[in-house]
């Protein structure tokens, strides 16, 4: 299979929603690791978090917006072995950002997960293996390897746009 992103992967036409930080550089750093602590909703983005479907996959969970679900995705961040932020340079955090899932083994590459994340964070609970994850930010994808293990060594991922 070819590492060419289709022209259904380019065709999603939701923008990446912003969030900017309200408190200074100090509340960042004593954030979780796993959860910024200071995004704020813009407009309609929803404050409540999505989860896989029993059917898909892989099980996920993206969101993070508002204290609440940011306090559940937390309390979930165990159960999942790769956690995901989409911020831009200068710490604003984004939503709303199209991600595919693509799972790299010897002689078969298979993409088994596409989606939007509702928030700025993005849990994947994936089988031990190689990975493609990839994210659309103001149009452009960028890809990231990572090596899947056990929950308890989770992995983390930043994906990076340019700020605006």
């Amino acid at each position: 299979m070819s590492n060419q992103l289709t022209t259904f992967d380019m065709q999603i036409p939701r923008r990446p929603r912003r969030f900017s930080l309200h408190r200074g550089l100090l509340a960042l750093l004593i954030a979780l690791p796993c959860a910024p602590l200071l995004a704020e909703a813009a407009g309609d983005v929803s404050r409540a978090n999505s989860v896989s479907a029993s059917h898909d996959e892989i099980a996920w969970m993206s969101g993070g917006v508002g204290d609440e679900a940011r306090e559940e995705m937390r309390k979930a961040a165990a159960a999942y072995n790769v956690h995901v932020v989409f911020s831009e340079q200068r710490g604003s955090y984004l939503a709303g950002i199209p991600f595919t899932v693509t799972r790299l083994a010897p002689g078969n590459e298979r993409r088994i997960h596409s989606a939007l994340s509702d928030g700025p964070l993005l849990y994947l609970k994936l089988p031990p293996g190689s990975y493609r994850i990839a994210a659309q930010i103001d149009g452009v994808w960028q890809n990231q390897h990572v090596q899947a293990g056990a929950a308890s060594n989770s992995t983390r991922l930043s994906f990076v746009g340019k700020d605006k």
